[in-house]
């Protein structure tokens, strides 16, 4: 079973990788959407778990908060897959 520490570590590295390589600049948006059930090793919705969302999150919004890009979180097939943003990001969005 995957350790809450390696995920959380896994999923900084991951975004800093991520808003590298897209050179991501401050104010911008970073888009998530993954399955906490995948990352735990289940089928894509069969095994929500918390714990590993926690994590996932804490990683990727250290990164992100430390660099000022805003975290755009993708919901799941039950929610319309609805985009969840930062009210902040509201007024970085182009109309």
């Amino acid at each position: 079973m995957v350790e809450i520490t390696e995920i959380k570590s896994a999923a900084g590295k991951t975004a800093a990788e991520i808003i590298e390589k897209a050179d991501l600049k401050q104010g911008d948006i970073l888009v998530i959407g993954c399955s906490t059930s995948e990352v735990m090793g289940s089928k894509i919705g069969t095994e929500s778990n918390y714990e590993t969302a926690t994590a996932i999150f804490e990683g990727i919004s250290e990164v992100c908060n430390a660099k000022g890009i805003f975290i755009a979180a993708q919901c799941c097939e039950h929610l319309n897959r609805a985009l969840i943003i930062e009210k902040e990001a509201i007024g970085n969005m182009p109309y």
